[in-house]
């Protein structure tokens, strides 16, 4: 007898989860397998530029798009988000899946477990101890970063990134700046405490070439104390994309204002958002300044914070939990980012389907005035999905034009608080936008620090954004190149004779030759050249006067200068003789490397200083100056291009 299926059945939505499997159902929308774990326990798919991870939560499967932190959930997330559809509209769908495929035909490996502290099994509050375990994991790193000790002792790289001590003493940076303790390579970085609700969340640690955030979840952001002192009530909240940024916003345009500075370490995500809010119910700032970085990630921020934040929301207390009333959003938006692409979701709510109309309306008006000043239409606008009382549109740009779509959310940003009953509108000029002359307010500060005026730091701006843009092409060709000439090497492995054969191989007359020494003699086989995107490995020899037990000298110097270059170093080993210290490392780099040209140049420059002395075969020297003068070619031709 067939199972009566009630139209609301709560267990209904719960059985779609566990029956079935969601990587399959969106391999059959169109997604394809990347990659996967060896116990089929995740998989990475993508569809054109859209990327998402499945893995497996509990008895349920799960997914989340790399490009969006709120797209994520289970396979009834999954549908609603991609077909548009309502929840009766979701069930509908996945009954009619299930009996097209009733079976699921893969299965993932039940996740492990994280071992429990105490060896205990399984028991009811197994939750509990996870996050016990998560916490106690927590704090043993961020004590093994900063230490007892919690102070800023050395400003050397805060100085190397122009600010000075007046900045650096304000009350607002009074015990959110620290010194950490050293790391495993005798080092000391500049460390910037990220804090939530609870406290110390996270710590982002920073230096000469060096950049870290410990290994925890994102559920954290840095918050200056207000510039006139704890406890002063704030005029302005200013949000930057670092912490650097905004010590650097704050030397160049404090104006005597009480303001505080929040910074997100880098992407946004929809819990440092949240946490924004919370900061702004709570210190009521009259205005709000968006000042992230002037490129397409600092203006996909910037969109959604438009969208998101809203003045300090009134507190009530509902059932012993906070509670905060939200405004009504007639139209709401959300930016994400494909790899060529950026992309934002309008949704407009409305009382009738005329209403609708006259909202997409008003949007195509705005789409066609910002594409007819175009040589080419560069916005392109889809309506997604049309009802009664709601429509979702879709607007798509080519990354370099996300400029455009942030014209439109400030447009819709207007709209809105015009279909706003007044009470809820937001007061003029709360958030506004206030990008830097060049990438970001340090680089801003830096040059201005040169002495440079407005229109000169204007055009370093403009020739920067020339040699970034020469870069990430340089990257991507020598990726792509790089890619070629390993599968031609597959090709090369795959069609050599099997023992005994004779005769040659179809590709034996490319350019892959055995190497040869300075000498002109043949290499053994094993020393040949290993190709494109093969990894090197060569010793650094050191000779200097010993300095005592402890002391850094020459050695260390050089390490942290190889480093620097993007090459790995091992361990210094070290013995005395006579007085003299005599140090070796290792040093391993890949010639794919995008910094190939900087690891070579430094290289050179290490073998030609006293006392130091680069051991490396000589395939491999020739080979690295070989592809770092491409490299450098390819550089200064495309500079020659831009001019």
């Amino acid at each position: 007898m067939e199972r009566q299926v009630l139209e609301n059945d709560p267990q209904e939505l719960e059985r779609f989860k566990e029956r079935i499997d969601l990587g399959e159902y969106a391999q059959r929308q169109g997604y394809q397998i990347k990659a996967q774990g060896k116990r089929n326990d995740w998989q990475h798919l993508e569809n054109g530029e859209e990327h998402i991870i499945v893995s497996r939560k509990d008895d349920k499967q799960v997914y989340f798009n790399p490009g969006d932190d709120r797209d994520k959930g289970t396979i009834i997330d999954f549908v609603k988000t991609r077909q548009h559809k309502n929840l009766g509209e979701v069930r509908q769908h996945l009954r009619e899946y299930l009996n097209e495929y009733p079976e699921p035909q893969k299965a993932y490996a039940t996740a492990l477990v994280p071992a429990r502290l105490e060896g205990k099994p399984k028991e009811q509050g197994e939750t509990a101890t996870e996050a016990e375990i998560e916490e106690e994991k927590r704090t043993r790193l961020i004590s093994e970063v900063l230490g007892v000790k919690r102070e800023l002792t050395d400003r050397t790289y805060l100085y190397s990134r122009s600010l000075t001590d007046e900045t650096l003493d304000s009350p607002a940076f009074q015990g959110r700046v620290f010194t950490t303790e050293k790391n495993e390579h005798g080092f000391r970085n500049t460390a910037f405490p990220l804090y939530n609700e609870h406290g110390l969340a996270s710590v982002e640690q920073k230096n000469t070439g060096y950049k870290n955030l410990l290994e925890l979840p994102k559920d954290g952001i840095w918050v200056s104390h207000p510039t006139q002192g704890k406890g002063t009530p704030i005029e302005r909240l200013v949000l930057n994309e670092s912490a650097i940024d905004s010590m650097s916003y704050h030397q160049l345009k404090n104006d005597g204002k009480n303001t505080m500075y929040i910074a997100t370490a880098g992407t946004v995500t929809e819990r440092q958002t949240a946490l924004i809010q919370r900061v702004i119910d709570k210190q009521n700032p009259q205005e709000v300044i968006l000042a992230d970085d002037r490129d397409a990630g600092g203006r996909r921020f910037n969109i959604n914070y438009l969208n998101d934040l809203q003045p300090a929301r009134p507190f009530k207390e509902l059932a012993s939990q906070e509670a905060y009333p939200e405004a009504s959003r007639p139209v709401q938006w959300h930016a994400t980012a494909g790899r060529y692409h950026a992309n934002l979701r309008v949704e407009y709510h409305h009382e009738n389907s005329q209403e609708g109309a006259e909202r997409v309306n008003y949007l195509t008006r705005q789409v066609d005035r910002i594409n007819s000043v175009q040589e080419e239409p560069s916005i392109e606008m889809k309506v997604q999905r049309s009802t009664e009382k709601e429509t979702v549109i879709k607007l798509s740009v080519a990354k370099a034009d996300t400029a455009q779509l942030e014209v439109i959310s400030q447009e819709l940003y207007r709209q809105r608080e015009q279909l706003r009953p007044e009470q809820e509108r937001h007061p003029v000029n709360f958030i506004r936008v206030e990008y830097p002359i060049a990438k970001d307010y340090n680089r801003d500060l830096e040059l201005a620090s040169q002495g440079l005026s407005t229109s000169e730091i204007q055009a370093q701006a403009a020739q920067d954004e020339r040699e970034r843009e020469a870069q990430r092409l340089q990257k991507e060709q020598l990726r792509a190149e790089s890619q070629r000439l390993e599968q031609a090497q597959h090709l090369l492995q795959v069609q050599q004779p099997k023992e005994g054969q004779k005769g040659k191989t179809t590709l034996e007359t490319s350019s892959v030759v055995p190497a040869k020494t300075d000498a002109g003699q043949l290499l053994p086989a094993k020393e040949q050249l290993a190709g494109p995107g093969s990894e090197k490995e060569l010793i650094i020899k050191v000779e200097e006067k010993d300095k005592g037990t402890g002391v850094k000298g020459q050695a260390e110097a050089v390490k942290d200068t190889v480093e620097r270059s993007g090459a790995k170093v091992g361990d210094i080993q070290s013995t005395s003789t006579n007085g003299l210290r005599h140090s070796e490392m290792k040093v391993a780099y890949r010639t794919d490397d995008p910094e190939i040209g900087r690891i070579s140049k430094t290289l050179d420059a290490i073998g030609n200083q006293k006392g130091n002395d680069v051991v490396e075969h000589h395939s491999d020297r020739a080979e690295r100056r070989e592809i770092a003068g491409k490299v450098e070619n390819h550089r200064l031709s495309q500079q020659e291009i831009t001019r």
